[in-house]
């Protein structure tokens, strides 16, 4: 693969003058682009094997570091299916001449619709918790995202069966790939109703305490999706041959990639952080916000013990994969002698006892009695008054 201006490529941009179309040149812009946000997805990956590696960490496991794993993979896929459908690189003679299998497969199902229904199942996750008071798990969560999942497969079989002049094709003239205005509206006519399904999720969910921070990081999140949405939309109809413009190409997906990515940092951008450089104060802070938010009178925080403690095990033991769901192991108090108190969490009797199992829990300091308020609350927190604390008996 070159970016040089070859007799090949100064024969394609003649051919397409031919053909009625003014064509610039793959050269070292679209180079320097690539580079540059493959720069970017190295930094967040970085960042998301440190979130994998510390997803115990309660704010970070709060933000479903799971989720967030996939929807990062989900962004890859996205880059590697716009540097075909925009035109960064030469596709002839590779794979990338298979526009239904990158251009829809994998940038539009497996990138763009993916990380739209895991941002749209986090939200909704936070909408069943917050204004339902219903679990973090089972069908009830799930039973959307399937339904929106099986939506995207069906869309995507169709896609499969239907002639490639219908959906995308392959160009060799112009060595591009190009998608019928019809397909085109169907594309973004479903991708535009996901986050408009999104933002009403969000908006649902915008008086969450502060101490989540999620209704202003969503909003946030909203706000850039629907600009990259806009401006995407616009451009596909207005300027369908865009790939051919470097300018535009270039914006198009600059756009896409720094705006996803910054939608990954938003979320994920302050655990992170403070994970790293400011771990048990920020910790403390986290707990002691919830207090100030009044969640204290809903997750029953208390501790059953008051002294001086040299250290505690804020860390949850959960084996968790999208959220931690059973066999939650024992949780150890660091008593002030050195001695270990190990004390596990009781199996849930039924629907209405308290639920450890969600991303939401944070990890038990002292076992919640039956006379507690929060005992039948099934999203009940477990957090330490602060991380200096004293014991008594």
């Amino acid at each position: 693969m070159t970016f040089s201006l070859t007799a090949e490529e100064q024969n394609r941009v003649k051919l397409a003058a031919l053909l009625g179309h003014k064509l610039d040149p793959i050269g070292h812009k679209d180079m320097a682009l690539i580079i540059a946000i493959s720069a970017v997805y190295g930094i967040s990956l970085v960042a998301v094997i440190f979130m994998l590696w510390n997803k115990k960490y309660p704010p970070l496991k709060s933000k479903s570091p799971i989720l967030m794993a996939f929807a990062y993979i989900s962004c890859v896929f996205w880059f590697v299916g716009d540097l075909q459908i925009n035109g960064h690189v030469h596709l002839y003679g590779t794979i990338m001449t298979d526009c239904r299998g990158i251009g829809v497969w994998m940038r539009v199902l497996l990138g763009v619709c993916t990380v739209s229904a895991l941002i749209a199942l986090r939200s909704y996750g936070l909408y069943r918790v917050f204004k339902k008071n219903r679990s973090y798990r089972g069908l009830g969560l799930y039973i959307p995202i399937f339904v929106y999942c099986g939506c995207t497969l069906v869309f995507g079989i169709v896609t499969q069966v239907l002639p490639k002049s219908v959906i995308i094709e392959y160009q060799p003239m112009l060595d591009v790939c190009y998608c019928p205005k019809p397909f085109r509206a169907a594309l973004y006519g479903y991708i535009w109703a996901t986050w408009v399904v999104i933002a009403a999720l969000n908006w649902a969910i915008r008086s969450i305490k502060t101490s989540f921070n999620e209704s202003h990081e969503m909003a946030i999140s909203c706000i850039i999706v629907f600009a990259i949405l806009t401006f995407s939309t616009v451009l596909v109809f207005v300027n369908p041959e865009y790939p051919l413009n470097q300018t535009l190409r270039l914006l198009a997906t600059g756009m896409d990639h720094l705006g996803t990515n910054l939608v990954w940092w938003t979320i994920m951008g302050v655990p992170l952080f403070n994970c790293a450089f400011n771990r048990n104060k920020y910790l403390e802070y986290w707990a002691e916000k919830l207090r100030k938010d009044g969640l204290q009178h809903q997750y029953d925080i208390k501790s059953e013990y008051s002294g001086n403690c040299s250290q505690l095990s804020l860390e949850s033991g959960f084996n968790d994969m999208f959220f931690p769901f059973d066999n939650a192991p024992e949780h150890i108090v660091y008593l002030p002698n050195g001695e270990l108190r190990p004390h596990s969490r009781k199996k849930r009797q039924s629907a209405q006892t308290a639920n450890p199992c969600d991303p939401f829990d944070i990890p038990s300091l002292s076992p919640t009695t039956a006379n507690s308020p929060a005992f039948n609350d099934p999203f009940l927190y477990y957090i330490p008054r602060t991380v200096s604390c004293d014991f008594s008996f």
